[in-house]
């Protein structure tokens, strides 16, 4: 059955939110539910089940079915929902981003995409708000589902850092989700044990049992060998073989590289989330490949990171196009906004050519 999120009426269940008549008939104040549960979340007057809950659910549950039709199976875990931002440099400051499993974020240089990941990724990693508080005062809510709806409310200022969680104080927040940040700006090299081990926030030996996975999933990736801190790939590419190690620089193409990282973090995310809600963000990390390599990327990682959210940053409008079943967050919106700061940091973004082997795994 069909059931109001806000009352239909006024009077009813969760009260009208002061929304006009149309807007609490339209589909976005709806959720589908059966019979017994579109009666228990109206009952008590509604107040057992908040308007906050509600959209929580709804969003989760159509993330889900999304992900279904399009072939990733997804169980009721939990996501990061939205994010709202009082204050932030860049165009960011009076906006609030909803987000659902896969996402995008796109917008011009120096809308502040870069920006945002870091404050997405802020709750399990304050260390993000500490420094962003150097140069302006932070204000943001980030709202997560668990299945229950909680919202932590953090602040900056000049590096000072501090905690709301569900209207309460405190002095740090239980990691209530793992952030995996993998970024253009700072290379890992594959090649180290404890470089993959401190980007994946994990143990070595948590680390060479990711490694050691990798072939079973990956049609590139065919073995993988681990000496004390070093480690060596096998991999297939172009229909040549390489033999990827520290003492062998030059001898694969460049880009193979960092389509073998995708492929360890895309193991990693996948294991991870059955134990932690996980959130894996890429910055900068597709800028440099053609746009049918491109897609080849992002339709793998759809698949091999499983139950992890995912947002990706892209300012090409032909992926925006091509995954528009993910859930978009246009920096573009309100390029004009007025608190617009000219002295924010700008955020530069190349994009080069690259090769395709149209295999459809990770392709350079």
């Amino acid at each position: 059955m069909a059931a109001h999120i806000y009352a239909a009426a006024p009077g009813g269940p969760r009260g009208t939110g002061g929304l006009p008549t149309y807007k609490r008939s339209a589909a976005e104040n709806g959720i589908w539910c059966c019979y017994d549960h579109g009666k228990a979340i109206d009952s008590d007057g509604g107040n057992s089940f908040s308007v906050a809950e509600l959209h929580a659910w709804k969003r989760l549950h159509e993330a889900r079915k999304s992900l279904d039709m399009h072939g990733v199976a997804l169980d009721n875990y939990g996501l990061v929902e939205s994010i709202s931002i009082n204050s932030a440099p860049a165009t960011l400051s009076g906006r609030k981003f909803n987000l659902g499993m896969r996402n995008i974020i796109a917008g011009r240089n120096g809308s502040g995409k870069t920006l945002l990941t870091r404050l997405i990724g802020s709750t399990a990693n304050p260390q993000y708000v500490a420094e962003i508080s150097q140069r302006r005062d932070v204000d943001i809510a980030v709202r997560w589902f668990d299945p229950r709806t909680h919202q932590v409310a953090t602040k900056g200022r000049r590096g000072e850092v501090s905690h709301i969680l569900d209207g309460r104080p405190v002095p740090y927040v239980a990691r209530p989700y793992k952030t995996v940040l993998i970024s253009d700006w700072h290379r890992t090299s594959i090649d180290s044990l404890p470089s993959l081990a401190r980007l994946l926030d994990v143990n070595t030996t948590a680390i060479k049992g990711i490694l050691t996975s990798i072939p079973e999933s990956s049609s590139m990736v065919k073995e993988v060998y681990v000496n004390k801190d070093s480690v060596q790939y096998v991999i297939v590419h172009n229909g040549r073989t390489y033999r990827m190690a520290a003492d062998k620089p030059g001898h694969h193409p460049p880009l193979v590289s960092d389509l073998v990282l995708m492929e360890v973090v895309a193991v990693h995310a996948q294991h991870h989330a059955m134990v932690e809600p996980t959130f894996l963000v890429l910055d900068g990390f597709l800028d440099m490949y053609h746009t049918q390599a491109q897609f080849a990327v992002l339709q793998r990682l759809e698949q091999a990171v499983g139950h992890a959210q995912l947002a990706v940053i892209s300012h090409s409008p032909l992926i925006i196009q091509e995954f528009a079943h993910w859930s978009l967050a246009d920096l573009d919106e309100r390029s004009h906004h007025p608190q617009f700061d000219p002295r924010s940091p700008i955020d530069l973004e190349v994009q080069t050519g690259s090769l395709d082997d149209g295999t459809g795994t990770f392709i350079a």
